[in-house]
């Protein structure tokens, strides 16, 4: 902006405040859409957006100039665009991959199409549900978890020992490794192949240990009063866990801890593998209860709900 130009801008702003009558006409001239007009054709921030997939590089700039085209007709506001995969087979002359000139010179012919139109243009950082991994990652510099074992020791005295090694499996959480091979796996057959592996020491702390946590439950027994592992259930491995019995229609299954004397507990983690599924979430809803004589139980959380 020039000099001339913001002196100009200045000097209109003091005409329009020194001259309140004239802004109010104005105002009141102006001629503003009905409700029912608004309703009919919105602005393009109250438009919907859509979710674009781009499935396994099927993209041509003439199908993009027709799906632009199509969505500015119907009243659409815009689209989010998704590179993906899912096992799509190739129907287009030559695949556009993920990322090569000719994608991204289809995809900046998509940026200046949707700004010609009018429509909002967002892109996914990554293709597929790969966050931001992908084959040129190395293992080192991929997204990482923390891991840990610990080990109770007498205090007050020195410790001489060889600290057991946190888990070394590539996975979402502690011990547990990969579930399958993903979606590509589940839907279409995909080979599953080994994940990358990569290990570092952080560091090794030493605390304090409270009464709760040594507690460990005495007896655990299943709903059909079976005996089960009390040390393998209370551990850190949610690898390793433990088979409970249904019983009939008219009993849950159930697991009961039994720490032969009362306690009080400031926390729990349970682990059920298979409890939810891809897409359709939670199958079951575990329920926490309490029992100070192993008869009369009372609830402390439903987990599903957090009540």
């Amino acid at each position: 902006m020039s000099i001339k130009t913001l002196r100009a801008g200045l000097a209109l702003a003091t005409v329009m405040t020194a001259c309140p009558a004239f802004a109010q006409e104005t105002a009141s001239t102006a001629s503003e859409p009905s409700l029912e007009a608004q309703f009919n054709d919105p602005p393009n921030s109250a438009r919907p957006r859509v979710w674009w997939h781009w499935m396994n590089g099927n993209i041509t700039q003439d199908g993009i100039a027709k799906d632009l085209a199509w969505m500015k007709r119907v009243g659409i506001g815009g689209m989010h665009n998704f590179d993906a995969h899912l096992m799509t087979p190739q129907i287009v002359e030559k695949r556009l991959v993920y990322m090569t000139p000719e994608w991204k010179q289809a995809f900046r012919f998509t940026a200046q199409e949707a700004d010609r139109l009018g429509l909002e243009l967002a892109i996914a950082s990554s293709p597929g549900w790969s966050e931001t991994g992908g084959p040129w990652v190395k293992p080192e510099d991929g997204l990482k978890k923390l891991v840990w074992s610990d080990t109770l020791v007498e205090g007050g005295k020195p410790f001489t020992g060889k600290l057991p090694l946190p888990p070394q499996i590539t996975g979402p959480f502690g011990s547990l490794a990969m579930g399958g091979g993903g979606i590509n796996q589940m839907v279409g057959g995909e080979e599953v192949k080994a994940p990358p592996q990569h290990t570092g020491e952080v560091r090794v702390l030493a605390f304090p240990a409270s009464n709760a946590d040594t507690q460990r439950p005495v007896v655990v027994t299943d709903g059909m009063g079976k005996p089960h592992d009390a040390v393998g259930l209370a551990d850190t491995d949610l690898a390793k866990g433990i088979d409970i019995a249904r019983g009939d229609e008219h009993q849950n299954p159930r697991v009961v801890l039994d720490y032969g004397k009362p306690v009080t507990a400031r926390g729990m983690t349970m682990f059920a593998p298979g409890a939810a599924m891809l897409f359709v979430g939670a199958l079951y809803s575990p329920r926490l209860e309490a029992s100070d004589n192993g008869t009369d139980w009372r609830k402390v959380i439903d987990f599903e709900t957090g009540q």
